[in-house]
C-alpha cells in the first residue's frame, strides 16, 4: 500500500511556472525512490532571492497528504547555524564577545571553555543534553532540566582540544545568547534574524502545538520498511524542541547572507572561518564535511569552497557563497536511514552549475606504457578501493590513517556503514580526480553500488603513506 501511496504522490510536483518535469524532478524522484524517502521538498536560492521551490511525494503516508511549497519540516540541526548566527548578532550588538568565558553568561562550571567553542563543537562536553531515568526518557523537559544535566556532564576533554559534536554546546549558546540580550530567545531571533531575512514560517515543533502543514517524520527498520520515527513526540522545551519551517524560508537564511540582511560581512565570516584547535590544527570530523565553522560544515566541491549542514530528521544544504547559490533538501526520512539530503543538495547543484556536477566527471584511465600525463596506477586504484571498503564495513584499518585522525575516523566509520544495506553491493570503483587540495594530495573516488553512488575522498601526507582528511557525499 505505500508502495502505491508513493507512486501516485511523486506525480503531484509542484513546479514554478511549469507541470513539466526536467533533469532536477527527474533526480530527485528517481533518489527518492532508491533511498525510499516519502516526502522532498526543494529550494533553490540565488543572488540572495529564493528562485525555485519544487514539492515531492509524501508529507503523511497514513492520509495520502502530498508535500507542498507551505509543508512545515523539523530542520532539526540546521538550527545550529540559526543558533550560532543569534550568537554572532548578540556580538555585533555589543551584548557579549565569542570568547567570552561560558560560565561568564551560564550557571555551568566549564573552565577554560568560550562561547565560540560551543558553536564549534570544541567545548569538550559530550554530546549528552536530555536526562534519562533508567534507560527511559520523559515525554517532556523543561529548559531546567536540561541545564540541570549539562551542569552534571563530565568534559571528554579540555576546551579546544578535541572536535566533540554536542547538542549540549548549542543549548548553552542558547541559553547565554538571553542572558546576554536580556530577552527571550525566540523573541530575539525572530526580531533579528527571521524578520530581516522574511522567514515568515518558523515555528516551535513542540509536539502539543497544532501546526497546519506539519510534515510527518519517519524512519526505516533493519528490513528497510517504513516506520513512524518518534524523536519529535518529545517535548524538550521552548529552547531544544526542534524548530520548523517551509523549505523555502531556510533557503531565505542562507540567501540573507549573501546580501547582509541579517549579519554583516564580517559576522557571516566568524560562521564560515574554519574552526582551530588549541595546537593551531584544523577542526573538523569525518562526514560529509571535513572542516567546522559556527554551526556550520566546512569543504569544498571541485575547487569551490563550500558551506554545509544536515539535520537529523532528513533535511541539508549546500550553499556556495562564492556563486551566491543555495540549495535546501529537506526530507521527512531521519538522515541515519540513508535519506543524506546533503549530497541530494550537492547533485542537485551540479545540475544547476556544470563546474559542480560530480556525475560529469569521467573516470582517470590507469597507467599506460606511454602517458602524456599522470595517471593511476593499479595499486594506488586497488589501495583506495580497499580503504574505501574496510571504512564503509566500519571496520577502518586506524594505522593507515594520520595520528590525529585516527579517532574521528574511529567514530566516524559507522556513519557510512549504516548506508551499506540500503546501497547494496558495490558495483564500480573508479578514481576521478588526483590534485592538490590545502597543500596536500588528494584523491576522489566514485563508488557505484547496485541502489546509489557514493563519492569519497581522501587526502594523503607528504609521504603518501597516510590519509589526513576524509569527507563521503551519498549523490
Amino acid at each position: 500500500m505505500y508502495r502505491r501511496l508513493w507512486s501516485l504522490a511523486v506525480l503531484l510536483l509542484v513546479l514554478p511556472g511549469t507541470l513539466a518535469a526536467d533533469s532536477i524532478d527527474d533526480y530527485l524522484v528517481r533518489e527518492m525512490a532508491l533511498r525510499k524517502i516519502p516526502g522532498l521538498a526543494l529550494a533553490v536560492a540565488r543572488d540572495g532571492e529564493v528562485v525555485r521551490v519544487s514539492s515531492y511525494g509524501l508529507a503523511n503516508v497514513e492520509t495520502g497528504t502530498p508535500v507542498t511549497a507551505d509543508s512545515i519540516f523539523a530542520i532539526a540541526s540546521l538550527d545550529k547555524q540559526i543558533t550560532a548566527t543569534a550568537l554572532v548578532k548578540a556580538a555585533e550588538l555589543g551584548r557579549l564577545r565569542l570568547d567570552d568565558p561560558v560560565s561568564q553568561w551560564v550557571d555551568i562550571a566549564l573552565p577554560g571553555a568560550t562561547l565560540r567553542q560551543l558553536v564549534s563543537h570544541l567545548s569538550g562536553l559530550p554530546d549528552d543534553t536530555v536526562p534519562s531515568f533508567e534507560g527511559r526518557f520523559l515525554t517532556d523537559y523543561s529548559t531546567e532540566q536540561l541545564l540541570q544535566q549539562a551542569q552534571g556532564l563530565v568534559p571528554i576533554a579540555p576546551p579546544g582540544r578535541r572536535f566533540l559534536y554536542s547538542d549540549t554546546g548549542l543549548f548553552l549558546a542558547q541559553l547565554a545568547t538571553e542572558k546576554a540580550v536580556d530577552e527571550p530567545w525566540w523573541e530575539f531571533v525572530r526580531r533579528t534574524v527571521f524578520g530581516p531575512a522574511e522567514m515568515k514560517s518558523a515555528v516551535s515543533m513542540a509536539p502539543d502545538l497544532v501546526l497546519p502543514h506539519r510534515v510527518s517524520a519517519y524512519t526505516l527498520d533493519s528490513a528497510g520498511a517504513l516506520l513512524r520515527d518518534r524523536r519529535l513526540d518529545t517535548d524538550f522545551g521552548p529552547l531544544y524542541s526542534d524548530l520548523g519551517m517551509n523549505v523555502a524560508d531556510f533557503a531565505r537564511f542562507l540567501a540573507a547572507q549573501d546580501g547582509g540582511k541579517v549579519l554583516s560581512r564580517s559576522g557571516v565570516g566568524e560562521l564560515t572561518t574554519p574552526s582551530r584547535l588549541a595546537d593551531g590544527s584544523l577542526a573538523g570530523e569525518i562526514f560529509q564535511w571535513s572542516r567546522y565553522g559556527l554551526g556550520v560544515g566546512l569543504d569544498d566541491l571541485l575547487g569551490e569552497p563550500a558551506t554545509l549542514h544536515s539535520g537529523h530528521s532528513g533535511v541539508g544544504f549546500a550553499r556556495f557563497p562564492q556563486k551566491r547559490l543555495s540549495v535546501v533538501v529537506f526530507t521527512n526520512l531521519e538522515h541515519p536511514a540513508g535519506s543524506d539530503p546533503v549530497g541530494l543538495a550537492i547533485g542537485v547543484a551540479g545540475l544547476l552549475q556544470r563546474e559542480l556536477d560530480l556525475a560529469a566527471l569521467a573516470p582517470i584511465a590507469p597507467i599506460a606504457p606511454i602517458a602524456p600525463v599522470a595517471r593511476p596506477d593499479a595499486a594506488l586504484l586497488a589501495r583506495l578501493r580497499a580503504e574505501y571498503e574496510s571504512f564503509l564495513g566500519g571496520r577502518p584499518d586506524l594505522e593507515h590513517y594520520a595520528s590525529a585522525l585516527a579517532l574521528p575516523v574511529w567514530e566516524g566509520a559507522p556513519g557510512l556503514a549504516g548506508r551499506l544495506p540500503r546501497l547494496g553491493e558495490l558495483a564500480a570503483f573508479d578514481l576521478l580526480l588526483d590534485s592538490p587540495l590545502d597543500g596536500e594530495r588528494t584523491l576522489l573516488c566514485r563508488a557505484r553500488h547496485a541502489r546509489g553512488t557514493i563519492y569519497w575522498r581522501v587526502s594523503l601526507d607528504a609521504g603518501g603513506d597516510r590519509i589526513t582528511r576524509v569527507v563521503w557525499w551519498h549523490v
